[in-house]
This record gives C-alpha cells, sequence and structure tokens, in this order.
C-alpha cells in the first residue's frame, strides 16, 4: 500500500464539473486498489462549510502571495465522492500564479505536519505544478487532465509566484512548464496529446529526456453507470441489457418520433461549432430517406439549435430536439440511443465515446485526437471493435458512417451481441488508477 497526495483546484464534491468529478473519480479508483490518499483543494469559506462533515481546522495556514502574507483557514473532512481524507483551503483566486501559490501552501502544509507523507503527489491540471515540489521524496506525477494547456501568465499572474524558485524563471511564464519541470513524469490522455506535449516548442524549458505518457481516463464514476443511474426510466447492464429497449420505447414516445423495431436511433453530440456542431449538421440534412431517427441535445449555439429545429420541422417524425438541458437529460438521452454522431476531430479525452460506450451506444467518430487512438473501428467479419470511425476532412464520411450503422441496427444477430461488448469496451477508473500505479509505484520499488 502507498500513500497518494492528489492536488486539484477543483475536485468534487467541492466544486462540481466534469474535470472535478474525474479528479475525484481517481481517488476513489487509487483507494478501491487499497492506498491511502489525500486530496488537497481549494474553496471559498461559505463553499467549504456547506459541506457536510467538513470542518475547519483551528490552525491556519501563513501563505506568502504576491507582496504580502495572508493567514487562511484549512477544512478537513471526508469527500463524499470518494470517501478520501479531504483537505480545502479557504481561498478561491481568478488569478492562476495565485491559485496555484495557495494549492503549495496547502500541500506543503500538510507533509510539514506530517498529516501525510506521501510516496507519490499527483498535480491534477495545470495549477497544481508548484505543489509539485512539497515532499520531496516523492515520486511526482503532472497530469493535464483535457491534453491542452493554457497561454503563458500575465505579468500580474506571474508576479504572484516567488521570484527565487529557479523553475519559474526558466518556465517561460507557463505553469505546465513549470509543472513539467517539478515533474517526474508527465501524464496525458491519450498518446496524441502525448507526442504534442513532447514537440511543443514553447515547453523546451522541461529535460528533453522526462517521461512524457498517456493513459486513458475512465468514465464510470457516479451517476454514470446504467445500472444504477436514477435519471434513467429502466436500468441495464451488460449482463442484463434488457432495460436499455425501455428506455429507448420511453424517449421516442416523449420526442414523437416514428420509429420501428430495426430503425437506427442516432443521438449527437453538442451543436457547438469548436466541437463539430456544423459538421453534425450538414451529415445529418444528408440522409435522405435513410432509415434512422435522429435526437439533437438541446443545447449548445443558438444559431445551430435553431437550424436543428428547422431540420426538425421539415423531417417530423424523423429529427427532434430533445426538450430538456442538463445532465440527466444527456443520460437519458444516450441510455435510449443506438448511437451517437460525434464530429470533434480535436477531441483530447475520448470521454463523449467513452460515455457513449458505457451506456451501450454506437460511436461514430472522426478517425482524429483521442477517438483515432482509442476506438477500434466494428469489423463484421471478427465481430471486433468498439466504434466507427470516418475521415474528418471528408464531408461524406459521416454520413458513411452512419449508414454502417444503420446496417449493423438491422440485422439482430449483429447488434445484440454488439451492445453488450460495447459496455464492456467502456474504459474504467480502475484501469487509470493501474497504470498511474505502475508509471509511479514500479520503478521506486525496482
Amino acid at each position: 500500500m502507498a500513500e497518494f497526495l492528489l492536488v486539484a483546484d477543483q475536485v468534487s464534491p467541492v466544486v462540481e464539473g466534469e474535470l472535478s468529478g474525474c479528479a475525484a473519480a481517481l481517488a476513489l479508483a487509487l483507494s478501491v486498489a487499497k492506498h491511502r490518499v489525500t486530496i488537497v483543494s481549494l474553496a471559498t469559506p461559505d463553499q467549504a462549510s456547506r459541506l457536510p462533515g467538513m470542518a475547519r481546522r483551528l490552525r491556519t495556514i501563513r501563505i506568502r502571495v504576491g507582496a504580502g502574507d495572508q493567514e487562511l483557514s484549512l477544512y478537513e473532512g471526508r469527500s463524499a465522492v470518494s470517501q478520501c481524507a479531504l483537505y480545502a483551503l479557504g481561498a478561491q483566486s481568478e488569478n492562476r500564479g495565485r491559485r496555484s501559490v495557495l494549492l503549495a501552501s496547502a500541500a506543503n502544509s500538510l507533509v510539514r505536519d506530517q498529516i501525510c507523507w506521501p510516496d507519490v503527489v499527483v498535480g491534477w491540471g495545470e495549477t497544481s505544478a508548484l505543489a509539485l515540489a512539497c515532499a520531496p521524496s516523492a515520486h511526482a506525477a503532472f497530469v493535464v487532465p483535457d491534453g491542452r494547456w493554457d497561454q503563458p501568465l500575465s505579468g500580474d499572474e506571474r508576479a504572484e509566484l516567488d521570484p527565487e524558485n529557479p523553475a519559474v524563471a526558466v518556465s517561460n511564464g507557463m505553469l505546465v512548464g513549470l509543472g513539467a519541470i517539478e515533474a517526474d513524469v508527465v501524464v496525458l490522455p491519450c498518446p496524441g496529446a502525448a507526442e504534442a506535449f513532447r514537440r511543443a516548442a514553447e515547453l523546451s524549458c522541461r529535460a528533453s529526456d522526462q517521461p512524457v505518457t498517456s493513459m486513458r481516463f475512465g468514465c464510470d464514476e457516479l451517476p454514470h453507470d446504467p445500472a444504477t443511474d436514477p435519471a434513467l426510466a429502466a436500468t441495464f447492464s451488460a449482463e442484463s441489457p434488457s432495460g436499455k429497449q425501455e428506455c429507448r420505447r420511453i424517449l421516442i414516445r416523449r420526442t414523437s418520433l416514428a420509429v420501428g423495431p430495426r430503425t437506427l436511433l442516432l443521438a449527437t453530440g453538442p451543436l457547438d461549432p469548436a466541437r463539430g456542431g456544423r459538421e453534425i449538421l450538414d451529415a445529418v440534412s444528408r440522409l435522405g430517406r435513410a432509415d434512422v431517427a435522429v435526437v439533437f441535445p438541446a443545447g449548445g449555439d443558438r444559431a445551430l439549435v435553431d437550424q436543428a429545429n428547422v431540420l426538425a420541422i421539415g423531417s417530423p417524425g424523423k429529427v427532434t430536439v430533445f426538450p430538456e438541458l442538463g445532465w440527466e437529460a444527456e443520460r437519458q438521452i444516450l441510455a435510449a440511443a443506438d448511437a451517437v454522431f460525434l464530429a470533434d476531430a480535436t477531441d483530447l479525452t475520448g470521454r463523449p465515446a467513452s460515455l457513449a460506450l458505457r451506456y451501450g451506444a454506437l460511436p461514430l467518430a472522426p478517425d482524429a485526437g483521442a477517438n483515432g487512438d482509442y476506438l477500434v473501428d466494428r469489423d463484421v467479419a471478427s465481430q471486433t471493435g468498439c466504434g466507427l470511425l470516418y475521415a474528418p476532412a471528408d464531408p461524406w464520411g459521416g454520413v458513411g458512417a452512419i449508414q454502417r450503422a444503420i446496417a449493423l441496427r438491422t440485422n439482430v444477430e449483429l447488434w445484440q451481441p454488439l451492445l453488450a461488448s460495447l459496455m464492456r469496451a467502456a474504459p474504467r477508473w480502475s484501469a487509470t488508477a493501474a497504470s498511474l500505479e505502475a508509471i509511479c509505484l514500479t520503478p521506486r520499488a525496482a
């Protein structure tokens, strides 16, 4: 058993969000693997005091930020998500340099007071960069969870950092560069992102022989579990998939779609121009009389959603915009859909496709980014593969992928076994934790 210190400026349940939920899920997976895990994060005093079980420590922490010192409260308790020890410093800031200093000060305080003595420090996100040096004897892993990094710090943000820290001086004003300098290994969410990190000219400050690796992040954190998800009309699993048919029936009734027993019920990704929203609309408009019913999500770019509504008016019973917003609505669509059409060729996490797999929906995705790295194109002859890939630069490529999915859906002998295999192919946080163990603990043991 090893001791892990996970440092993230946002972590669930302190702050709810996709990346904060992933940080908590990784902590839970490490805890389930019999490791001791301590989480350090930031929260406003009001946020921390509202969390059940969180209490303010009597001893405050003195923090030097910018030109002065501050006394801040540290809150402690147990994470409702992961049941790991959770510490939240009572402060928040939009200044990235200040957030990094606050996180590092909180982590240093825990190590200095011997509340934890980590074997591994995991920095989740750029603002964890300074905290990676809080325990010099520990193995430091710097995780860039979305595969991208921000612009260099502004003058005001850089003024918050310690000018006497030699790493600050050579990091080119970039927190991700500072994190790479302080870390023993850098972790990114897909091989493509790792290769871009290695080649980035702005990160020449890091050692040329520094290990840069990738690992696939899980997607099975709660509430993303179709066997227990309270938002669904019926629950299901790979072993008992019959509930998915009930979810499909309920969504068809709510949206008034004209869907036959072998019609492909196709959900789409968000109608966001930065995530392939225009390409999604273009592909759907080219489908003609194909045996497919399309469900667009309600959120996204207003102009693109308006175009989707125009398509729905022109194709009654075949195209609809789901009437509700929110995480529950997204999960209800995934649970009912036979396939999910994605068009973001720049996605470096693969999370939308992973969630589709989790709910038994076949991902149709461009052969680029994380999807190109992780999805295996379905081969009918060998009954292998967990997605349908298409060339992102081909305007008819997405239409071809949808036509292939329609052909699969009409063949019951092919479709029923596919449903269970899709759900089993969804990545798990336990596998992510095992990869992190192999990276951080095996070399030290050797």
